[in-house]
């Protein structure tokens, strides 16, 4: 029998069958990973677009709303100003610095004005106030926004080293000097001038009163600088800043008198010794 040699080198009908699924099977596989990797980027995408909601919300994780954020407590070993507020929550906090400011600001205490006159003044007459109270939230939100891990070993580390919040407190310029002008300037003395009279039939020299002249605008900086620190330790008289006028020895229109310079200096050393005088115990 004669061998038919075309039908070695024609593929079979089945072999090209088989060839044709492969390929379809590794048409699929490839749509497959794409589609796959499609849902992979889209499922990356959106987590992605959460986080980034999430963190620019204005909250930390686990931080507080605003009207929760009274309830978040302090670190141990905390203080504001001389106040200890250890532990305690923000409104706790709080509620205790201004207790604290309160009894200072209630006060009395003397300002020394012009002609030795003392005035008793508060600091809420002065209107006072609390500068920065939204520091003790500042330093709630150190604490909050973290694991319990993470907190743990910060509440640790800062029960050894201390939170000082410092306490600010000032006055309402513009209130302070109206106080004073009103309150304190009226002891403001007038400058008055020398004077040639005539005691006895004897010329002599009247010497003119010194003018003093509260500086409202200078006792207000003064007094918001270092009134809190003043009441709180203790002292009991501010002395307000005054700017004294001086009138000229030589009475006005007399600067040609004869004998007129004998006559100051006598009245100069006149009122010296009477000055003295009243210096001795």
């Amino acid at each position: 029998m004669k061998k038919d040699i075309y039908s070695e080198r024609r593929p079979s009908r089945t072999s090209q069958y088989d060839e044709a699924d492969r390929e379809r099977l590794s048409n699929i596989a490839v749509a497959f990973v794409l589609v796959l990797f499609c849902l992979v980027l889209i499922i990356w995408y959106v987590i992605r677009t959460h986080v980034t909601e999430v963190d620019t919300s204005g909250h930390p994780e686990r931080v507080e709303a605003a009207e929760d954020i009274d309830s978040v407590l302090l670190f141990e070993n905390t203080r504001v100003g001389d106040v200890d507020v250890s532990g305690l929550s923000v409104a706790q906090a709080r509620a205790k610095v201004q207790e604290h400011l309160d009894g200072i600001f209630d006060t009395t205490f003397s300002v020394m004005v012009a002609q030795d006159k003392k005035v008793q003044v508060s600091l809420r007459d002065l209107s006072a106030y609390w500068v920065n109270p939204e520091a003790i939230e500042e330093a709630a939100h150190i604490r909050d926004g973290r694991d319990v891990v993470a907190r743990y070993t910060l509440d640790k580390d800062m029960e050894q080293a201390g939170m000082d919040i410092p306490l600010e407190v000032s006055l309402d310029k513009e209130a302070a000097i109206s106080w004073l002008e009103k309150n304190c300037s009226i002891y403001d003395a007038e400058m008055t001038g020398s004077e040639l009279v005539t005691e006895g039939g004897v010329k002599k020299v009247k010497l003119g009163r010194v003018g003093q002249t509260l500086n409202t605008a200078e006792s207000a900086s003064q007094l918001m600088s270092r009134g809190y620190d003043f009441v709180k330790n203790g002292e009991s008289v501010f002395i307000l800043p005054l700017e004294e006028l001086y009138p000229p020895s030589i009475p006005e229109g007399y600067e040609d008198y004869p004998g007129i310079m004998d006559l100051v200096m006598a009245a100069e050393a006149e009122a010296a010794a009477a000055s003295a005088e009243d210096t001795t115990p």
